[in-house]
This record gives structure tokens, sequence and C-alpha cells, in this order.
């Protein structure tokens, strides 16, 4: 019998997870969104990190300076985020594990041969790799607007056939689907979106699942605070065009979130 495909909620259990390498726990970097490849049946392609995946995350003025800042220091034209490929990812848990290292960020490579290096006494930086053990993770010399981001579904306006406004997207499931991709053990689809009446800021998963594991009290918190909230599998959604949801059934046809 085999086994169940494996389920993730993108903003739950990915994103700002730690990233760290397998051979020694060592702190790499953090999930700061996730690249999806586009298509009827979109797949995460690779983890994103560094502030020009986080900066649109946290939009308004904040994401535009840390954006901004880290353009400062980078020498390309276009910089966008560092770029860890899934195929390098050996386990998702309490911290996503991947094979191999990552180089440096380019703004904490400034700092330490600009700043750090000219302190008397202070530790210069240290020895890389050698090449062959080296994380497989490319700068991408050009950002590119339209490839999709698990972070640029997150909080979308979410409106019914009709056109009437739904709610918002709080976070997007993820199902394992390895087989399609042999050479990417940690493979994940998207399934569906998890849909709030009211934008009120994380769920933390109390508001899903089965009532044994969860706690009552903050599970009926967390639903009061964001009101009804349903599920809508990715069959169910009509379009994602001009930066919104439009389903394609009626909101009393979406599945409880008590069933996930």
């Amino acid at each position: 019998m085999s086994e169940p495909a494996r389920v993730l909620h993108a903003r739950l259990h990915l994103l700002d997870r730690q990233v760290v390498r397998e051979s020694d726990d060592r702190l790499l970097c953090k999930v700061d969104d996730l690249e999806v490849r586009p298509g009827d049946r979109p797949y995460v392609t690779a983890i994103l990190s560094g502030p020009p995946a986080l900066g649109p995350r946290l939009g308004g003025l904040p994401g535009w300076l840390m954006t901004e800042t880290d353009r400062l220091f980078r020498d390309e034209e276009r910089p966008g985020p560092y770029r860890i490929e899934m195929s390098m990812v050996t386990e998702i848990g309490s911290a996503v594990r991947v094979a191999g290292r990552r180089q440096d960020l380019a703004l904490e490579r400034w700092l330490t041969g600009n700043v750090v290096g000219r302190i008397p006494g202070a530790a210069g930086v240290e020895e890389q790799d050698a090449p062959d053990r080296a994380l497989r993770v490319r700068e991408r010399w050009e950002d590119r607007p339209d490839t999709p981001r698990i972070g640029g579904l997150i909080g979308r306006t979410v409106r019914g056939p009709a056109g009437e406004v739904a709610g918002n997207v709080a976070d997007v499931c993820l199902v394992q689907d390895g087989p399609l991709l042999a050479e990417v053990h940690q493979a994940f689809r998207t399934a569906g979106l998890l849909i709030a009446r009211r934008r009120a800021g994380r769920l933390f998963g109390y508001e899903r699942g089965p009532g044994l594991w969860r706690p009552s009290l903050l599970g009926a918190l967390v639903r009061r605070m964001h009101g009804e909230i349903r599920y809508a599998e990715w069959d169910q959604i009509e379009s994602l065009d001009d930066g919104e949801v439009r389903l394609g059934v009626a909101w009393d046809r979406l599945r409880s979130t008590a069933d996930l």
C-alpha cells in the first residue's frame, strides 16, 4: 500500500522556515518565498531567499526599502532573489534541510569585506567550500516579474462567480507529487487555497483539522477573528488574473477547513 501524499500549507509550514545544510546543520538562509512553475497544475520549483524575495511579500514602504537597499549592494542591473532548486531539498520539517551550501548573501559579503574586514583583529571571510560540494544556488541576474510566487497569492482578494467579494487568500495548500518529477524528492504542486472572510493576519493552523488535536479555545478565537474559512480546490478556481482570485463555484460549495 502506497503512503498518502504529504500535504503542507505554504504559509504555515514553509514560509519563514530556516534553511540548514544537511551535513552540519549550519543555517544558510530562510524561506522568504517560493517560486512556482505556472500551468494547469503549478509546481513549486525553488526556494527564494534574500531581500528581493522578502520585500515584495512584506509590501508597502518596509518592503520597498528592503528591496532598494539590497539593490545598492548588487552588481546586477535588476537583481533578483537567491534561488535554491527544490531538487536540493532533502527534508522538510521544523527546518528545511538541503545538500551543500549557499554562497554568502551579497550584502553580507560587502559588509564583511568593506566594514568588518577592516576592523583590526576581526575575522575575515571564511574559506569557501570546494566547488563540487557547493550548493547549486544561482543568483538570478535578471528578475523575472512574470514568474509566479506563492507569496503573490497570499492576501489576494477572492471573488465569487458573480464578482462578489468572498474573502482573502490566507494560505496555499501544497501536495507532494514526487513521481511526476523523478529528480526532485520534494516536489509539491498547488492543490488549493484557504480563504478567510476577513483578513486578520496569520491563521497558525488552529482553524483547520479535527478538533481532537487543536486547542479548541484558540481555534474558536482564530475563527472569530477571520470569520468563516473555506478551502477551494484548484479545480474550483476559475482564474488568477488582475491580482485577484476568481472562483468558479459558489462559496457554500467550498469545503470546510475542519476536513483538512
